[in-house]
């Protein structure tokens, strides 16, 4: 009975669950670089342009281009306030640091190396998403470095769906959290989910 009552319950806490109407998001993978720093981030973002790399298009009917200018909409809408950074894909401020960028990779491999979206983005490879689902393997780059990285799941049939929207909502913090326990003596690294 004990060992039925325990499978049960690891079975449960591997679900997640999301309120009533809403499509659930999952975020795994992440974690920190030692050398990452949230007032570094604040620095090179903060009512600047930020560079975001963009591969692959997660919903059917889009060229890249069209894909690329709705996502902008969608990130600037879901980001916190602060910092303040104006994302794009084609920096044109003097104040824009190209030390610095997000890279988002829609239906990446199993196997692609969050090193190789901070160093050969061009070399990313991808799998097949079922359709109505969206994958997106996101990392923050400085130069050839990986600061922060993670994975996030759900369910959107497009650019418009609130589902998508929140999936970046709930990955800003992740991405650019306000501590490194690493410099925060906090332990070893972010626990993933």
């Amino acid at each position: 009975m004990k060992r039925t009552t325990l499978a049960l319950a690891l079975a449960l806490s591997t679900f997640v669950v999301a309120p009533a109407g809403r499509a659930a998001v999952v975020i795994s993978s992440e974690g920190v670089e030692g050398p990452y720093s949230h007032l570094e981030y604040s620095d090179a973002a903060d009512g600047k342009d930020f560079l975001v790399e963009v591969r692959g298009v997660p919903f059917a009917g889009m060229s890249q281009e069209a894909f690329d200018q709705a996502l902008m909409k969608v990130l600037m809408s879901a980001r916190p306030s602060q910092p303040a950074a104006r994302f794009t894909t084609r920096p044109a401020s003097p104040d824009f640091d190209p030390s610095y960028r997000l890279v988002l990779v829609f239906g990446p491999a199993r196997n692609l190396s969050y090193h190789t979206q901070c160093r050969t983005l061009d070399k990313a490879r991808f799998e097949p998403v079922a359709a109505g689902q969206v994958k997106v393997s996101a990392v923050f780059c400085r130069k050839d470095d990986v600061m922060s990285r993670a994975i996030a799941r759900t369910s959107a049939s497009s650019v418009d769906d609130p589902a998508f929207r929140e999936m970046f909502t709930q990955l800003f913090p992740v991405l650019f959290p306000l501590r490194n326990p690493f410099i925060d003596g906090q332990g070893k690294g972010r626990k993933t989910h």
